[in-house]
């Protein structure tokens, strides 16, 4: 415990300075409070990189804690004393267990929270990070209606070229149209210019009815509309799965990207355990190169299990394989490996 916080701290000190002296100019130019920059930045950034690194820390912790042990003959001095190699293990689980709670209540609870906070004044004195248009903007908002915006104004809730399609049994019934269409924040209703409406009736007629303003009532706000990714980050596990149950049920087309979102937060704070049951396998025993070789091999063990995070996830957002499935693989195919390279050291 002592070796993974003071890894991390010196990480953590190392990101910092190096992110100051990036944003340094940022600061200056937008006139940043100094108290937002401590207070909303750089705590809300130790915590979030502290999160992230957790697992790669706990790793490289584990490997040059343990390989102290094996390079001065402790280890094989625990074996010669008929200590099992689950007994001496143990303490590197409860280790694991006390990095693992708080991250799981980071991951799904306080950085949700404090992100906001810290994506706003990234936003307003470093960078614009937002989209503030988009262009062919369709969406499903229940299971037979739809609706589509060329072009969308995510700042002044405003969208051209509006088209709103609804179906019964694999038929339109309904088609509307409209130039331009605006939230109207004092109603809470969208307003519809240059409006056109077409009924589709059973005698292969169709109704048309137009007008140059009307207010419509599609059910569904600005933010439903349109979704920022910092608000998905924004959200606790609570509010993140009724988001999900919520999209689903309308069928949007950005579901995987929340589903593998609600996943990670689970994934990489189990991930806390898997590395350190194998810098433990990695570590226990003498070798040739010493410390620096097993920390090159862990590192390169590190970077394969990252892309094969990254690759895996991939199938869900271009082949339709469920989320659970391909976040949690690397951890699955890594336990696997761990749990059989144990059986064979005991």
């Amino acid at each position: 415990m002592f070796t993974f916080g003071l890894a991390i701290s010196l990480i953590l000190l190392i990101a910092v300075i190096f992110d100051f002296s990036e944003k340094i100019d940022n600061f200056i130019d937008n006139q940043a409070p100094t108290n937002l920059i401590i207070k909303d930045y750089y705590f809300n950034f130790i915590i979030h990189y502290g999160v992230v690194f957790s697992g790669l820390i706990t790793f490289v912790s584990v490997i040059f804690f343990t390989s102290r042990l094996s390079d001065n003959n402790e280890i094989i001095a625990l074996y010669n004393n008929k200590i099992s190699p689950s007994r001496i293990l143990l303490p590197y689980l409860i280790g694991a267990l006390f990095i693992f709670l708080p991250n799981i209540y980071f991951q799904n609870s306080f950085l949700p929270e404090k992100n906001e906070s810290r994506l706003k004044f990234e936003k307003e004195y470093i960078r614009n990070k937002d989209v503030y248009r988009q262009k062919g903007l369709h969406k499903q908002i229940s299971n037979n209606k739809f609706l589509f915006i060329k072009n969308y104004d995510t700042q002044n809730k405003k969208g051209y070229h509006f088209d709103y399609q609804e179906f019964s049994k694999n038929e339109m019934i309904k088609k509307i149209s409209a130039a331009v269409i605006t939230w109207d924040h004092k109603q809470q209703i969208w307003e519809l210019k240059n409006y056109t409406e077409k009924h589709y009736l059973p005698n292969n007629t169709i109704k048309i009815s137009k007008s140059a303003k009307k207010y419509i009532d599609l059910n569904t706000t600005p933010n439903d509309i349109f979704q920022q990714n910092r608000s998905i980050k924004s959200m606790n596990f609570k509010q993140l799965s009724q988001f999900i149950s919520i999209e689903k049920k309308r069928g949007n087309e950005f579901l995987p990207f929340y589903q593998i979102e609600q996943h990670e937060r689970f994934s990489y704070s189990f991930s806390i355990f898997i590395f350190t049951l194998l810098g433990f396998l990695i570590s226990n025993k003498k070798a040739r190169g010493g410390l620096g070789y097993k920390l090159t091999t862990g590192i390169a063990i590190c970077f394969f299990y990252i892309f094969l995070m990254k690759f895996a996830t991939t199938l869900t957002l271009n082949s339709n394989v469920p989320a659970l499935m391909t976040v949690w693989l690397p951890n699955v195919c890594f336990l696997i490996i761990c749990i059989l390279s144990f059986k064979k050291l005991t």
